[in-house]
């Protein structure tokens, strides 16, 4: 498979500039891109090093949820960190044309300039070869981590939803916010009550398919949502476009947050705080995904996980398996 298809799969969504795989698995799946530090409408891409192994990419999301990133910092010395900025700003601006006139790309691993904005940014420089102590902490707990069996992540991309529990398959149902958009939330502005239960329901019929091919799933301990949807959905909630590690969306703030955008519309929705342009329209869908999950697995609150400010991610193990569609 092409490579720039096969990330548009594991992003779930078309990347926005030039990339090279430089760290594939042992099945040739890539694992660690590095980014162009300018993307295609001249953007600056402070990420170099980007992480895309679906396994990889769950397991620190994991580890940055179990507040590996406040752990990182208190136990590797500033002063090491700091320098590792340096030397990961030093390699990518270097790659800017000698004659580049506009915005640049700033800070060091994620963008960052001081302490660690992301885990995820550290263990893909580590695994392209950069001398990052932080990478390399999080590698070694990752290694002697051994993951409850009975944690669920859940996926959305626009048309389609991914559930893995961690060491079985990915289950794939296909709708997504796009899918609910489209279909039974009929496009309306603002949705009618009636499109908002079809939908939920949508979610939940699915669901019960994913549960009698993995029972498991309805028993999960853990579960948590990734990617640029379940992103924005904690970007509403939270009020800010900066969602800290370790964040966990209540049921009840889910709710809420459901009740007050299912009834603006989209002129009014613009407004809310957190809540970025590509998603103003889908938003609903993806309360409707969001909460048709917690409603069906009578959860109390969900972790939301996140790679980068600059970038989305993704997940998956083993095989990937699709349930009736």
């Amino acid at each position: 498979m092409d490579d720039r298809v096969r990330v548009a799969q594991l992003l779930g969504r078309e990347p926005r500039g030039a990339f090279d795989v430089v760290v594939r698995d042992d099945a040739g799946d890539p694992v660690v891109v590095r980014n162009a530090p300018l993307l295609d409408d001249g953007t600056p891409m402070p990420t170099r090093y980007y992480l895309v192994g679906a396994e990889l990419v769950r397991d620190v999301s994991r580890l940055e949820a179990d507040g590996g990133v406040r752990r990182a910092e208190a136990e590797i010395d500033p002063a090491d960190i700091a320098a590792t900025h340096e030397r990961y700003a030093a390699e990518r601006d270097a790659a800017i044309a000698a004659d580049h006139e506009g915005p640049r790309p700033y800070g060091g691993v994620g963008g960052t300039r001081i302490g660690v904005k992301c885990l995820h940014a550290h263990v893909a420089y580590t695994l392209a070869g950069g001398d990052d102590p932080v990478g390399r902490w999080a590698l070694a707990h990752l290694a002697a981590s051994d993951p409850a069996p009975d944690t669920l992540t859940v996926r959305m991309s626009d048309h389609s939803t991914d559930f893995t529990m961690t060491g079985g398959g990915t289950f794939t149902v296909p709708i997504g916010p796009l899918t609910l958009l489209d279909g039974p939330l009929e496009r309306a502005d603002p949705p009618l009550p009636a499109h908002l239960t079809n939908a939920l329901g949508l979610v939940a019929d699915h669901l019960d398919d994913v549960i009698i091919a993995e029972p498991s799933v309805a028993v999960s301990s853990s579960v948590f949502a990734i990617g640029p949807h379940a992103e924005a959905m904690a970007r509403v909630e939270i009020g800010d476009h900066r969602i800290p590690a370790g964040y966990r969306l209540r049921r009840s703030d889910a709710d809420e947050v459901f009740r007050t955008l299912a009834v603006e519309p989209v002129a009014e929705r613009r407004h809310n705080p957190g809540l970025d342009d590509d998603h103003v329209e889908s938003i609903v869908a993806t309360c409707c995904v969001i909460l048709g999950v917690m409603r069906r697995l009578d959860l109390d609150s969900i972790g939301i996980s996140v790679a980068s400010d600059t970038a989305s991610t993704t997940i998956g193990a083993g095989d990937t398996r699709p349930v009736a569609s």
